[in-house]
């Protein structure tokens, strides 16, 4: 099974796009590595803490948000270079500061990876 580095899926966050918003907070991703089919979002972690994913939508730039629990292998989320995705996380609300997230989704022909992303959020 392919893998690729932390570093290189480090680069797929969006630096400072960690905001918060509604009653929670959001991050993008842009897709700089390879065409990409998300078949599972398997779960997200904030400072060490699961986040619940009932709360967590994933919005393609140009697409409609769906819940992260209907990406699945039978309703996939195309990822092409070039593009990018906004995941919203509701009903927490972090404090201001530095945080980490770790995102696992499973990619197609991949696996699961897990996307390491660090940013203060403000």
């Amino acid at each position: 099974m392919p893998a690729i580095p932390a570093f290189v899926l480090k680069k797929l966050y969006v630096r400072g796009s960690l905001q918060y918003e509604g009653d929670g907070f959001a991050l993008q991703l842009n897709n700089i590595i390879a065409p990409g089919t998300i078949t599972g979002v398997a779960n997200i972690g904030l400072d060490g803490q699961a986040v619940d994913l009932a709360q967590v939508t994933v919005t393609p730039s140009g697409g409609d948000a769906r819940p992260a629990s209907e990406i699945t292998a039978q309703a996939p989320l195309q990822f092409p270079v070039g593009e990018s995705i906004k995941l919203t996380i509701g009903g927490i609300a972090p404090e201001a500061g530095p945080h980490e997230v770790v995102l696992r989704v499973v990619v197609k022909d991949i696996g699961p990876l897990d996307i390491p992303i660090s940013d203060t959020l403000q």
